[in-house]
């Protein structure tokens, strides 16, 4: 069963706040509550734009997770003046380890 994603894509109003939102998330961010959950990538993607992409076992695991990271980034949201929104998507297990393997 392939696995799940959910992606948050993170819009600052003030770039110069988004250094302070990571160190802040770094100190200070919990998601041993989030059942299913096996790996988080995270990526800045220009000053004011950065990305987390959640992966979870299951789509259940992800639909229940999906209100309780809307629910925990609210107040994240509210601190570092930021827009989030959030979409799901099923990881690509094959097509990810083919276009891998064709890097030298």
């Amino acid at each position: 069963m392939p696995q799940v994603v959910i992606i948050g894509r993170f819009r600052y109003i003030n770039a110069k706040i988004m250094s302070a939102g990571h160190d802040w998330a770094e100190e200070n961010s919990d998601l041993r509550g989030l059942k299913g959950l096996i790996k988080v990538d995270t990526f800045h993607i220009a000053p004011d734009r950065g990305m987390a992409v959640f992966y979870l076992l299951t789509g259940e695991h992800a639909k229940a997770a999906l209100p309780q990271l809307e629910n925990s980034f609210s107040d994240y949201s509210k601190m570092f003046d930021c827009k989030i929104t959030w979409e799901m998507g099923v990881f690509n297990e094959s097509l990810s380890k083919k276009l891998t393997s064709q890097v030298s």
